[in-house]
């Protein structure tokens, strides 16, 4: 509550200072006719409310050698100081309702804008919704600048970020050899796409053939001439021991056989050689069916070593070798999963079946008639040839798979070379993501600036939420509060449910008219007047008492109005007699409510009425007025009571001073007399005197009254008064001299008997 308010140098206030005698009161009322400083008191309050240095010195006493304006209001707490051009607190704790929060925040005298929306908006949300709008505001301004600094980051990463992993995939990133591989990888790949005309002439790699061993081998081992007479058998295997020949003596025999000429010796050349029964011997051994048995071991040998012999096993190793050089062509354009052995024991297992296996033949060549001599010989020759098949067809195996591998290259060496870089540098970024330390400092920027961002987009989101919650709430109380008031105060009009906006810099709202059942926009901008809109639908009253439903409700919702100042200047706009006792009861409901209640008024009468409404309430009442000849104003405390006397009591007041205390000027005390004379018996004798008539006129209404008159008693004494009072009345006699003056004396006698004949004082 403020206790005193001091103002020096603002507007027609040069020296102002309320409640000098005594304090300022819970209840103060101001009156002052226009002119007086009323509408500065309350627009210094409102900057004092606002913190608003502008609205004061804007308002600079003029013709005042540019003094500077000052003003304190001393209150319970701590004063409130406008010094040197600022004020010295923030805001202080101050609700104004005057013509600038009406023109404002509700209309304007030609139309409506979005200014008086924005200002609605203010109203409507309160400072709690006013706070978070600009909290939200700014929220939105750091959102926009975190967005742009995440997006710097962003972009500053785009040379470094795979286009085949997501963000999140190459943030986690972690150094493995993993990457080196599938740079070589890449690496092979363009390789391949740069050199697709070398690949297309790039041979595959060879399939070995497999040799075998003669498929009949087996059986011309164990093979042999049954037929062949036991006796010539023994016979002959006697011979062979006799001479010593062993086992090759039946190759020597059938070899001899086949040279003999003329039944010689091919060796001695004895003729007759059968004569010891050789020949027949030989004869009946070497027939043909002998021959044939030993034609099948000289032909398993040949396919033996046709099969297997040093050039099929150089051959082989040829083509082992110009696969290697082939392979590692191709390994210049892919990294192969398929490994081609190395066989290094397949040269040896294939000599090795094939020299054991020769070795049984040539044995069985020799004794042709003889079975299977060395079957462990020829085990070995079986267990050499296996390895060897065994690891010819793993070889062609692998080799199948190398070669599909190589298709693979073929096909993929006529891609795009602009594809395959792209691969190379992806795994050239993933190799830098846990490498370089630039790429990791900027991750660690965009990881940085994504959380602000993500901060700043949830404190704007929890703000906007909570602003959306506000202005339901706020809409919803408005609504049914505004309306009450409006049928408190006899509008026919009501509003709809304000709806407010928060695009832009600033929020606003909007609700529209309803009147009779149809809903009128208030119409933003210049109207037609074809258009029913608010100015043209309302009248002034209407308006002014819309606005002091907004202002009421706005109170109606301050959480903190027991610790504010409420002010009114000139509530009663274009009120009528039953606004104006709403407006009176309205304001009588603030008084227990608020800290302090405020009124300023031209209206003495509203003034008066609300001090008589406030029963119990300290009240305190002043009189804007100027004070000196260069009408600089000042408060004076007043009695609204004297303010409101009827000019009739104030006549009364000074015909009784200067009876009691010879006060006032005798010229003009004497015309008082006529004038008390006269409102009396006009006021008490309606029916027999017209408004109109003066005291000689009422004189001769008495006397020309048929009947009693009411006033026939004191005829006579207002005739004496009459002719007392009558020359100064009217104007002087021109040809006569005008009489010195009205004798004190005499007319405290004529005073004092008007007073007694009106009964406004005892004989």
């Amino acid at each position: 509550m403020f206790k005193k308010i001091v103002i020096r140098n603002v507007g027609v206030l040069k020296a102002f200072e309320a409640g000098s005698s005594p304090h300022l009161s819970p209840l103060s009322l101001f009156y002052a006719r226009n002119g007086r400083g009323k509408t500065t008191l309350s627009a210094v309050l409102r900057a004092a409310r606002d913190g608003n240095a502008g609205i004061v010195l804007a308002r600079r006493s003029l013709g005042n050698n540019a003094a500077e304006p000052q003003v304190t209001l001393v209150s319970d707490d701590s004063n409130q100081l406008f010094k040197d051009g600022v004020w010295q607190h923030k805001r202080a704790p101050i609700e104004v309702f005057d013509a600038e929060f009406i023109a404002d925040n509700i209309f304007a005298g030609e139309m409506t804008t979005l200014e008086h929306d924005r200002g609605l908006f203010s109203v409507i949300v309160g400072e709690e919704g006013v706070r978070l709008n600009r909290l939200l505001e700014r929220f939105k301004e750091h959102a926009k600048k975190t967005g742009a600094t995440l997006k710097a980051a962003n972009e500053a990463l785009a040379e470094d970020m795979p286009n085949d992993l997501t963000r999140e995939e190459f943030f986690a990133l972690a150094p493995s050899p993993a990457h080196q591989q599938r740079l070589e990888r890449a690496n092979q790949v363009l390789r391949s796409v740069q050199e697709a005309d070398k690949i297309s002439v790039l041979n595959s790699l060879e399939k070995v053939e497999i040799p075998v061993l003669p498929s009949e081998i087996e059986n011309t081992l164990e093979a042999t001439v049954p037929h062949i007479d036991i006796s010539a058998r023994n016979r002959l295997a006697e011979h062979f021991r006799q001479f010593e020949l062993g086992k090759r003596g039946e190759a020597w025999i059938d070899f001899g056989m086949e040279h003999m000429v003329d039944d010689k010796c091919p060796f001695c050349a004895r003729p007759d050689a059968d004569e010891l029964g050789m020949v027949t011997l030989y004869g009946q051994i070497f027939g043909e069916e002998y021959k044939t048995h030993l034609g099948k071991i000289r032909s398993t040998i040949e396919d033996l070593n046709n099969s297997l012999n040093e050039d099929v096993r150089t051959s082989i190793i040829d083509v082992l070798a110009r696969n290697v050089e082939v392979s590692k062509k191709w390994s210049k354009y892919g990294q192969f999963t398929t490994q081609i052995p190395v066989c290094a024991s397949l040269t040896g297992d294939l000599k090795e079946a094939h020299d054991e296996a020769m070795a049984v033949l040539v044995a069985k060549r020799a004794s042709p008639l003889e079975p299977l001599g060395e079957p462990r010989r020829f085990e070995t020759a079986k267990e050499a040839i296996n390895r060897a098949f065994t690891a010819l067809e793993s070889y062609n195996s692998a080799i199948d798979a190398f070669n599909e591998e190589t298709n693979a290259i073929r096909s993929r060496s006529i891609g795009s070379e602009d594809d395959a870089k792209l691969v190379v540098t992806n795994a050239q970024r993933r190799i830098a993501r846990t490498e370089n330390t630039g790429v990791q400092q900027r991750i660690l920027a965009y990881l940085s600036a994504s959380r602000r961002d993500q901060r700043a987009k949830s404190a704007r989101q929890e703000t906007q939420r909570r602003l959306k919650n506000a202005n339901e709430a706020a809409a919803a109380h408005y609504h049914e509060k505004v309306n009450d008031y409006l049928k408190r105060f006899g509008v026919s009009a009501g509003i709809t449910r304000p709806k407010s906006s928060m695009t832009g810099n600033a929020g606003s709202a909007d609700y529209s008219l309803l009147i009779r059942g149809e809903e009128v926009a208030r119409q933003r901008g210049r109207v037609s007047e074809a258009v029913p809109h608010f100015r043209n639908t309302l009248s002034s009253g209407d308006k002014a008492a819309l606005a002091l439903a907004f202002f009421l409700a706005k109170l109606d919702r301050d959480g903190d109005l027991s610790k504010k100042v409420v002010v009114f200047d000139d509530p009663l706009a274009s009120h009528d007699s039953h606004r104006r006792a709403k407006t009176v009861e309205a304001v009588k409901e603030l008084t227990s409510r608020c800290s302090q209640l405020i009124l300023l008024s031209h209206d003495e009468y509203f003034l008066r009425d609300v001090e008589r409404r406030y029963g119990g309430v300290a009240t305190a009442s002043y009189r804007i007025e100027y004070s000196g000849g260069d009408e600089w104003s000042i408060a004076k405390h007043v009695r609204l009571s004297d303010l409101c006397k009827s000019n009739h009591a104030k006549r009364l007041d000074k015909l009784a001073a200067f009876v009691d205390r010879r006060e006032g000027d005798p010229d003009d005390i004497v015309l008082h007399v006529r004038q008390v004379l006269e409102t009396h018996l006009r006021r008490s004798y309606t029916a027999y005197f017209a408004h109109n008539r003066n005291l000689g006129n009422m004189i001769r209404d008495i006397d020309d009254y048929s009947g009693h008159h009411p006033c026939a008693g004191i005829r006579n004494q207002l005739d004496s008064l009459n002719t007392s009072t009558c020359d100064n009345h009217h104007g002087d006699d021109s040809e006569a001299i005008p009489r010195k003056g009205v004798d004190p004396d005499e007319l405290k006698v004529i005073v004092t008997e008007a007073l007694e004949v009106i009964g406004a004082r005892k004989p």
